[in-house]
């Protein structure tokens, strides 16, 4: 039997009890791309040494590349090391170097290691560390009946640093393949069956790539991955008619070739044309402030964000009229639109965006459902407001509603790019 090129464990009874959501599989599984290579099969295994020497075992003797992540940290629970010693038949040694440098990287954050945080010094014999500069827990690498497993800790900000810098060139050397070429383009505002429907021709006709759908809060991403048996030659113009076609039946809403989210999109196309932008949310709660910071330089185009979530505050804050807001109420496009233009004065910004609406799960009525939201952009002369009913819980209305006055702003400045 041909071994998979790439498997993936995920330890953690935390992940089998849906108290935490896997943020592994799909970082694993873009960066190993790279090396021309594909995660074959993902596999979940509770806090427990047996089992999940029990499944490392099996896999090993199936898969060139094994990445363990999780069951690293310094408490009872935490059993990989003890797990994966088990399975290869190598017992655990301390590593007195690696303890010294955890004592380092606690004591230069003012904290005393305790003798807890001595497990994770242990190792199987004969494993390589891999240091971790963010945390106390080290990973390791070994071999085993021809397999290649890469252990490394639970946390994201941890894992994905060592992946890159520590896991990816041994992952390259041993296969020593070309990278797998991506293509992604990102849509908002229509649905994953609308966008099927009419790229469905297109995406037939191609051979050398096959098609992701991949749905989310943000739009719907489409993903061409290249076939292992594709015509180089083939690559780039077939990737070019998926993007010729979507750029003629989406326009503004298909906002990216790549994989920027809509926020630094926006961003950067106000860094390019030298103009600024302010936010006044009150459904969202801050949600759109937060996406556009989240963006190293956003200083220089978000001015100012103001969450006026009573009435009052959008008064005082905003100059929205009291009488506005008792003849129309606070969701509504009246509101909204005072509010965009207040952003805008108050921050004396290019453009002022802004939200307001019902996210529930009370608070609804038959004239102004739940979802009911109206998301708006003002700018020196003019406005748009947009009346939307969002689906979903409280949570995914405000994060649609946050997107949805980005998309907005973005389809305005890619209509006056076309006036201009």
């Amino acid at each position: 039997m041909e071994r998979h090129e790439v498997e993936i464990l995920l330890v953690g009874n935390e992940l089998l009890r849906g108290e935490r959501r896997d943020a592994h599989l799909a970082f694993v599984g873009r960066a190993v791309q790279r090396a021309g290579v594909r995660v074959e099969e993902c596999h979940v295994v509770g806090d427990d040494i047996h089992a999940i020497a029990h499944k490392v075992r099996e896999r090993i003797s199936k898969t060139r590349v094994l990445v363990v992540t999780g069951g690293l940290g310094p408490t009872d629970d935490d059993v990989t090391r003890e797990g994966i010693a088990e399975a290869v038949e190598a017992p655990l040694e301390f590593r007195e170097a690696t303890w010294r440098e955890i004592e380092s990287f606690m004591a230069s954050r003012g904290r005393t290691p305790t003798e807890a945080n001595r497990r994770q010094a242990h190792f199987p014999k004969g494993a390589d560390i891999l240091g971790n500069a963010l945390g106390t827990a080290p990973g390791f690498a070994l071999e085993s009946q021809g397999a290649h497993v890469f252990v490394l800790p639970g946390p994201p900000p941890e894992l994905q640093p060592m992946m890159e810098s520590l896991v990816m060139p041994r992952v390259l050397a041993l296969f020593g393949r070309e990278p797998l070429r991506v293509e992604t383009f990102r849509t908002i505002g229509i649905a994953e069956s609308q966008l099927f429907e009419l790229l469905e021709a297109t995406t037939f006709a191609l051979t050398a790539y096959s098609v992701s759908w991949l749905p989310s809060i943000a739009g719907v991403d489409v993903v061409l991955t290249q076939k292992s048996d594709a015509k180089a030659e083939l690559l780039a113009p077939e990737a070019q008619r998926v993007h010729e076609r979507l750029a003629e039946v989406l326009g503004s809403k298909y906002y990216e070739r790549g994989t920027r989210p809509l926020a630094l999109v926006v961003g950067e196309t106000l860094r390019a044309r030298r103009e600024t932008l302010a936010v006044a949310e009150s459904l969202t709660g801050g949600t759109v402030a937060r996406l556009l910071t989240e963006h190293a330089g956003s200083s220089d185009y978000f001015l100012a964000s103001a969450v006026t979530y009573s009435n009052e505050s959008k008064t005082a804050l905003l100059g929205v009229r009291a009488e506005t807001i008792e003849q129309f109420g606070a969701v509504s496009e009246e509101a909204c639109t005072e509010m965009a233009h207040g952003a805008r004065r108050r921050a004396n910004a290019t453009y002022g965006i802004a939200t307001t609406g019902i996210a529930g799960p009370s608070g609804g009525t038959p004239h102004k459902p739940v979802g009911l939201a109206f998301i708006g952009v003002a700018w020196d002369g003019g406005s748009q407001i947009k009346r939307v009913i969002y689906a979903g819980d409280r949570a995914a209305i405000r994060d649609r509603a946050a997107h949805g006055v980005l998309w907005l702003l973005y389809d305005r400045l890619r209509r006056e790019v076309k006036t201009e």
